[in-house]
Parts: structure tokens; sequence; C-alpha cells
């Protein structure tokens, strides 16, 4: 819902700016070269599978990304490599595939990293003024490291060959609006909210069940010309 009162919001400026549009007075940063940001921000979680089993609390997002324009349409290429790290709490559920052992903990706690590589398309719906909005989108590919750091007394109780830790990959597709301000030739702002939909390969502690979930993200980062 949030994301897309931003969208709306975003069209609404978008228009304004449209009727209201003159050259910008500072010169911009090149539209078919190279331009880089780096950015931090949050992110909410809304868990799909498993729902009842794994929550992830709001965490912090870091990412730099690249651009490169195609002169044509206001389009660009776009390549982001993101990291959000957050805790959580799961029902632990591990079976030792060579004892046959099953070992299980209720609302264990962990720490989530999720490692993002993002590759998509931006159109500015305005280019060459101060002033830009644009909305992107694409697909991602994703590791995730998970480290349980509760109840590891509880699961030692039951045998040796408990996992401390999980890891796994994934991929997905992501939708994002956004505005560009300049404030120099070489230098300015992105202010943005993404969208994505993630899905990873099996969680052997969580009963060898997929990881589903959706993350609105909001964040700023600063622009650099390259």
């Amino acid at each position: 819902m949030r994301f897309t009162i931003f969208i709306l919001i975003l069209s609404f400026l978008t228009t304004q700016a449209n009727a209201a549009a003159r050259p910008a007075s500072l010169p911009t940063i090149p539209t078919a070269g190279i331009q880089g940001s780096v950015g931090a921000g949050f992110t909410n979680f809304t868990i799909v599978n498993p729902k009842s089993n794994f929550a992830l609390n709001r965490g912090t997002y870091v990412a730099a990304e690249i651009e490169r324009g195609f002169d044509v349409m206001n389009l660009y290429f776009t390549m982001t490599l993101s990291q959000m790290n957050a805790q959580g709490v799961a029902n632990y559920s591990f079976t030792n595939l060579s004892a046959n052992t099953t070992y299980s903990a209720s609302n264990v706690d962990f720490n989530a990293s999720l490692l993002d590589l993002s590759l998509g398309f931006k159109l500015k719906l305005i280019d060459g003024y101060w002033f830009r909005p644009y909305v992107e989108g694409g697909g991602t590919g994703s590791y995730y490291q998970i480290n349980y750091t509760s109840k590891l007394d509880t699961l030692a109780l039951q045998g040796p060959d408990y996992k401390k830790n999980d890891t796994i990959m994934g991929s997905g597709y992501y939708g994002e609006g956004g505005i560009e301000v300049q404030f120099t030739p070489l230098f300015g702002a992105k202010f943005a909210a993404r969208f994505s939909d993630q899905q990873s390969k099996e969680l052997s502690t969580q009963a060898n069940e997929k990881l589903h979930y959706r993350a609105e993200t909001y964040y700023f980062s600063a622009l650099i010309g390259l």
C-alpha cells in the first residue's frame, strides 16, 4: 500500500513537472554516460512462505548501482548490488540424512544477511533537467545466509549434527520508483522506493521449505557522474 501511494505521488509530481519543465541552469550528468550511486535505507518484509514458522523484522539496506544510458527514449540499463541485514525468529526443523535424526526447536532467533544482484531498465520520465522522476524494473539473483543465535543448547541436547546456519540461493523480480535531484554537474541525490518479490531454494533448517518473501525498501542515494 505504501509503495502504491509513493508511485501515485510520483506520477502527480511528474505531471506537474512536465507542465512547467524548463532547461536546467546546471549542466546535467551526461545522459549517454555512466552514472554511479551509493545509498542506504530500510526494508520491511512480508513472509509468504513458511508464513507461520518464519518472521523477519525491519532490516537495513545498503546498495551500490551503476547505470548506462542508451540515449534513446530516456532509457537506461542498471546493475545494482545490495545487501539487506535483519533479525528474525523461526521454528527450527532440520533432519540429518545420514543419522535420520530430526532436530527441532521453537522460536529460535537468527540473523539474516541477504545479498542481491539486480539487472534492470530505468525510464526517466523527464531527462536533461535538475529534477528527474523515474520508474525501473528488472530481475534479481540472491544469496542468503541465516545464522541461528539462540536455543543452540536445546539443539545440542538432541545430538551433535545440528546446523547453526543455512546458506541458499534465490531469484525474483523488482519494481522501483524514485526522483533524482541534481546539485552540481557531477553530483546529485536520489530518493526511491523499491518493491521486490523473492523466492529461494529449500531451507534445510526449515524442513526443506522454500523461503518466499516480499520486501518494501525505502532508501536515499548519492549520485556520482563517472
